[in-house]
């Protein structure tokens, strides 16, 4: 299977008469893509704003961030467009640097007691330089909610409304000469290894959904559907990178934007053929309960050793301390069946008075021995002052302005940490 991805590298972005791309200049009729996302009835109106990276600007609430893509020829992305498409081979157009940002800014509800200022991208200052998204140029959604339309539903709205954003802005560019092509070939299971049967064989083993959240109803999160109810399965990696996987509600530093661009899944196709064999991808969920965790490491160890003849295994994990033990077990669990593993994590799980010690785990399992930190999430920045507040409707909080200088943790400015290793941060021991 092979994916080309067609890259427009946007250097601006603006509105205008009409949605076009020239000299790397993106020009959206923000009149004809409110049209389109109101169509979703669930929606009361659809506010839309741009935000460039440099500017004196804060943008709250945010739920997800996406990277506009369409596959080329068609209207199609993130494997759906009213009729289920197929992702993962062919040509695909890319609109680098741009991102279009979802906010979630309902009030009351389960939002009643949250901080506004939670999952913020600041476009300078100190946040910008850590978070991806603040170097972005992006295009941000804000729909109301209309009246009788429950939370669930709005949720699930607000995510579809994202990739349809996606995919209309990037069906600008369909036609444009490509800046760069980013070409990613694996052949099927069966000739995988051919002439590389010395290398090891290398899974990646992600969870794309956790549990510890009920799942949104109706929510897209694997080929245009709710994952909730999956048992371990094995994809195909450039189906990832072509967004059959997008990031659940609550994505806990893992937004859509971080699959479309996967690290991992990136460095392993850059060492196939060199110092391993990539083998492919066993997507799981975290549950959570014991019954399931043994339930499903079982099942993905199995797949990993039985179907795709595993040497070694990547496992990342999705949201906080559930997931963390899921992923240990499946981990264990291969570690029994032979296939020596490497885990990577970002601490969600461990306690704030851990900052004082550095970054712990919640499991010890003897087996589980190759661990890589992703970060600790409870270090905090200033942030200094704004002229403007996306996503605020004038809400002030605690009694202070939205604008003004606040001091945040690293796990609520968006884009600065993230489970799988995109991250401007290292880590020093003194």
């Amino acid at each position: 299977m092979k994916l080309d991805l067609h890259i427009i590298t946007i250097k601006d972005i603006r509105f205008g008469e009409r949605t076009l791309i020239q000299d790397g200049v993106l020009t959206i009729n923000r009149d004809e893509l409110r049209a389109l996302l109101e169509n979703d009835k669930r929606f009361e109106r659809v506010e839309i704003e741009i935000a460039r990276p440099g500017e004196k600007c804060r943008i709250i609430q945010v739920a997800d961030v996406i990277e506009p893509r369409v596959k080329m020829g068609d209207d199609g992305a993130f494997g759906y467009s009213g009729k289920h498409q197929n992702t993962g081979e062919g040509e695909t157009c890319v609109l680098r640097g741009a991102a279009v940002v979802l906010i979630d800014d309902r009030k009351g509800g389960d939002t009643a007691s949250m901080d506004p200022r939670d999952h913020l991208i600041d476009m300078s200052g100190p946040a910008s330089e850590v978070s991806t998204y603040g170097k972005t140029f992006n295009i941000v959604l804000l729909p109301k909610l209309k009246n009788g339309v429950t939370i669930p539903q709005f949720q699930a709205g607000l995510k579809l409304a994202g990739l349809k954003a996606a995919a209309y802005l990037a069906w600008a560019g369909r036609d444009l000469k490509a800046d760069e092509v980013e070409s990613y070939d694996l052949p099927p299971l069966t000739e995988v290894a051919r002439g590389m049967e010395e290398l090891p064989k290398i899974v990646y083993i992600p969870q794309v959904l956790s549990l510890q959240y009920e799942p949104v109803p109706g929510e897209p999160t694997l080929f245009g559907v709710q994952a909730g109810g999956i048992l371990p399965t094995i994809l195909h990696p450039n189906q990832i990178l072509d967004g059959a996987v997008t990031s659940a509600l609550p994505g806990l530093n893992v937004q859509t934007y971080r699959f479309q661009n996967h690290p991992i899944i990136q460095e392993l196709y850059r060492r196939h053929g060199k110092e391993l064999c990539f083998a492919g991808v066993i997507a799981t969920i975290a549950p959570n309960n014991v019954f399931d965790f043994d339930r499903m490491a079982n099942i993905a160890a199995s797949l990993a050793k039985w179907v795709l003849g595993a040497d070694g295994a990547v496992l990342t994990k999705t949201g906080g301390g559930a997931p963390e033990l899921a992923m240990a077990r499946t981990a264990q669990r291969c570690e029994q069946l032979g296939i020596r593993t490497s885990i990577a994590m970002l601490h969600m799980g461990a306690d704030f008075k851990d900052a004082k010690f550095g970054a712990s785990t919640i499991f010890s399992m003897p087996e589980v021995d190759a661990i890589v930190s992703m970060g600790f999430p409870f270090s905090n920045l200033v942030l200094p002052p704004v002229e403007r507040v996306i996503g605020s409707d004038g809400v002030v909080w605690g009694g202070s302005s939205l604008e003004g200088e606040i001091t945040q943790s690293l796990s609520s400015i968006y884009g600065a940490l993230c489970q799988f290793g995109s991250t401007k941060w290292t880590a020093v021991r003194y």
